[in-house]
């Protein structure tokens, strides 16, 4: 019986994880083409401010909502039929009126802010837009988290795709069209978003009402606040780097970072269907007697698997940039090799389940906190000595020591059984390989391209040899890949939720 359940857990997981990594996969890949287009529409200091909108939407759907969307996420799994709808009306009225009174001071304060953020009230148009587009957004993200906690994987990616293919289409169009090119591409996000946020509305229009019950959104922010320093903290370690590199230097560094830190975060898109399936798994079976060994074993081939895709993004990214994108921005090359495995390593926290488990959200926050200051002071310690360099070491620090900390706290609350010398012998030998993969840049076109691509076999047969990544896994989630089943559409299910699993 054992056997049984944990094989169930395990190919729901493997399941869910297909069918979220393949709505992301197909996301990542318009974000790839946008990465190669856009580029030639902005200059370095447009894409600079765009990352700098970026980085502030980021900071917004932490702060305005309060992290509601994770106290639901808590609250919603355990309670009875009857409770879920109040609980997700509660949490979604509250996201609501806080998006509405956030949109009427930002408009009013639009100036002031866009010359604190940007540095020139030239972009005032751009940012009033963005503003209401990170409003639609908050809404997107809440949306498509609800799909997760009723387990509606179609609707999840249906949405997923609609976001991710208007934004593509609508900015990029709207970027040819439109004087100056970033107002046309942040309009075009916003119709996007739009269209995105209400198609999940539309679709999830029985799960909600608009109404508050006070008990239990007291119950979900008694959950959800101590979270909100803790995302603060875990967004100053993924963009401190960009915000400190703008206030040290300027939006056109800003823009080659922003370059280099987008396609290194390519290598998160596996980690993004991952998340999205394991997370409300773990909250539905994290009783079961053999859930931590099926997370230490998940964990150790995705970071087996993280190895080679580091490695295989950061070596071909500068050829990448060069010979396809705008040699303008062809300094984001080297940059590749250390933001890929900096971004990955601040995701994979979702293996460590325990604060979520034991509801110890006072200890996520401070470890948080303390990774992201030590983030924090390397930025400042090392952008001046090495500049947009200093930046992506400071990030690969920031998200080891956030990833460090978690774990040994984590461990503590919930334990899994992770083989950690085989993680130490797989991380020493991708930066071993790494190096030697940087020394081949002189080398020649040919000579260098052969090189790097002998470098990511012997990866691969590393973490494979090593036993990080099976022969019986690997062949398992290729074939959860090619089989996976969508869910029920948007009216199958009606608003309720679907049976867990």
């Amino acid at each position: 019986m054992a056997s049984k359940a944990s094989g169930g857990m395990m190919d729901q997981a493997l399941r869910q994880s297909a069918a979220y990594g393949t709505a992301t996969i197909l996301s990542r890949a318009t974000l790839l083409i946008s990465l190669l287009v856009l580029p030639y529409l902005l200059t370095p200091r447009d894409y600079g401010a765009l990352s700098m909108l970026v980085t502030v939407t980021a900071l917004i759907v932490i702060i305005v909502p309060l992290e509601i969307s994770q106290g639901l996420a808590r609250h919603y799994a355990p309670a009875p039929a009857s409770a879920k709808k109040a609980y997700a009306s509660t949490a979604r009225t509250f996201l609501i009126l806080t998006l509405l009174v956030f949109l009427v001071v930002g408009q009013l304060l639009a100036r002031p802010l866009c010359i604190l953020i940007l540095g020139d009230p030239t972009f005032l148009v751009a940012f009033r837009i963005a503003l209401v587009q990170m409003v639609l957004y908050c809404l997107f993200l809440f949306h498509q988290n609800q799909c997760r906690w009723e387990f509606r994987t179609a609707e999840y990616v249906l949405i997923s795709l609609v976001f991710a293919f208007f934004n593509l289409a609508l900015s990029l169009g709207l970027g040819f069209l439109i004087d100056p090119p970033l107002v046309g591409v942040v309009l075009g996000q916003l119709i996007g978003t739009a269209v995105a946020a209400g198609l999940g509305a539309f679709g999830l229009r029985r799960s909600f009402v608009f109404a508050i019950d006070k008990a239990k959104l007291r119950e979900m922010l008694h959950y959800s606040l101590p979270l909100v320093p803790a995302s603060v903290a875990l967004y100053a370690n993924v963009y401190g780097s960009r915000v400190i590199l703008n206030a040290l230097s300027t939006l056109d560094d800003v823009g080659i970072y922003t370059l280099a830190a987008q396609i290194g975060g390519i290598a998160t898109l596996g980690m993004v269907g991952v998340q999205a399936a394991i997370t409300p798994l773990v909250m539905a079976n994290h009783q079961k007697p053999e859930t931590p060994g099926q997370l230490a074993r998940l964990f150790e081939a995705f970071f087996g698997s993280s190895v080679v895709v580091c490695l295989l993004l950061g070596l071909f990214a500068p050829e990448l940039i060069y010979y396809v994108g705008n040699p303008a921005y062809s300094g984001a090359g080297p940059l590749v090799l250390v933001l890929a495995p900096a971004l990955l390593l601040a995701q994979m926290y979702v293996f460590a389940p325990g604060f979520a488990v034991a509801k110890r959200t006072l200890w996520q926050m401070w470890v948080s906190i303390g990774s992201a200051a030590l983030g924090l002071a390397s930025n400042f310690w090392l952008i001046p000595w090495f500049g947009i360099a200093g930046a992506a070491y400071a990030t690969l620090v920031s998200g080891a020591s956030f990833l460090f900390l978690w774990f040994l706290f984590s461990q503590r609350l919930y334990p899994i059984p992770v083989r950690w010398g085989l993680i130490a012998a797989a991380a020493a030998g991708g930066v071993a390989l790494g190096v030697a993969g940087q020394s081949l840049g002189d080398s020649g076109i040919g000579a260098g391209m052969a090189g790097k691509t002998l470098i990511i076999g012997v990866a691969a047969a590393l973490v494979v040899l090593i036993g990080l990544l099976p022969f019986g896994s690997t062949l398992a989630l290729l074939r959860a890949i090619a089989l996976t089943p969508l869910r029920r559409g948007w009216g199958g299910g009606g608003g309720r939720p679907q049976a867990e699993p």
